[in-house]
């Protein structure tokens, strides 16, 4: 029975993000800053930590059989790879919270109050080096107008929750609130 309860009150207590996706320079979507504000629910005051990722195309990108060919990429490559229209701009990231060289993930780890929202920067993402055919432009419009975001967010006594999203850039600003 007390696993029961503990398990509903984490449910009742699962975060709720606002996020917000705007260009960085009006007229520009180049660089466009991302803005996460943690909104609720009413018992959870804060965030232990944030974890923030870009999510593929598709969640087993680079898995299974795979074979290189010739000056192809190497399975590592594929899966290293952000798979989407934008990334954040590495090495950037909220106080010391900085993204990795990939531009894939960023982690705060610092209290994140109720009320309180973190800024990114992310940039477009480039094709591979192995994707000779493609322009900067024909990669964009095949990866297309939607960004699709993970959220792990932690508190030390209520434990872990995964928030998964998508936010469509065609418009922006574009705003939506997860879950």
């Amino acid at each position: 029975m007390t696993a029961i309860e503990s398990e509903r009150r984490k449910s009742e207590l699962s975060p709720r993000l606002r996020v917000t996706c705007e260009p960085f320079n009006p007229g520009s979507d180049d660089i466009v800053r991302l803005r996460v504000a943690l909104t609720g629910p009413p018992g959870l005051d804060h965030l232990d930590r944030l974890t923030v990722a870009i999510r593929n195309d598709h969640h087993r990108r680079g898995e299974g059989e795979f074979q290189q060919y010739m000056d192809g990429p190497t399975q590592e490559e594929v899966k290293q790879h952000v798979w989407g229209p934008y990334r954040f701009t590495p090495h950037t990231g909220p106080d010391s919270a900085q993204a990795d060289g990939m531009g894939r993930e960023v982690v705060y780890d610092k209290s994140l109050p109720v009320g309180e929202e973190l800024p990114y920067q992310l940039e477009h993402t480039q094709p591979g080096h192995w994707m000779r055919s493609y322009t900067q432009e024909s990669w964009l419009r095949e990866r297309g107008p939607v960004i699709r975001l993970a959220f792990t967010a932690e508190h030390k006594d209520h434990g872990s929750w995964y928030l998964p999203c998508e936010i469509d850039t065609g418009t922006m600003p574009a705003t939506v609130q997860v879950p």
